[in-house]
């Protein structure tokens, strides 16, 4: 996921802060991507990331499930999905209740 639309918003918590679960967190504008950790390529850059010290493990000793790349290069592990990070991360707006959808259509709730 791209920051290119500036969709970024500031995560629920702390502000500017992206929840990476566990009470780890990273700047939600420095994002560039969030990825599923399962792949080669994702372990290859894990790998890479760990051997130039640039690696942050956020899992708490779970399972890696995503894999977070900032602009400074930097590679955070999480144990949270990647469709959950972009929910915390993609800012989304409310669906609207019965109510509101039936006064928009010029009808009455009872």
């Amino acid at each position: 996921m791209s920051n290119k639309d500036n969709k970024i918003s500031w995560a629920k918590g702390s502000k500017g802060m992206l929840n990476l679960g566990h009470d780890n967190f990273v700047r939600s504008e420095r994002v560039v991507a969030v990825m599923e950790a399962s792949s080669l390529p994702m372990k290859r850059l894990r790998d890479k990331a760990s051997q130039e010290g640039r690696l942050i493990d956020a899992t708490a000793g779970r399972r890696t499930k995503a894999v977070l790349v900032t602009d400074t290069q930097h590679v955070f592990l999480s144990a949270l999905s990647p469709h959950t990070l972009q929910d915390r991360l993609v800012e989304k707006e409310p669906l609207p209740t019965l109510a509101q959808l039936e006064l928009e259509e010029g009808e009455f709730a009872s």
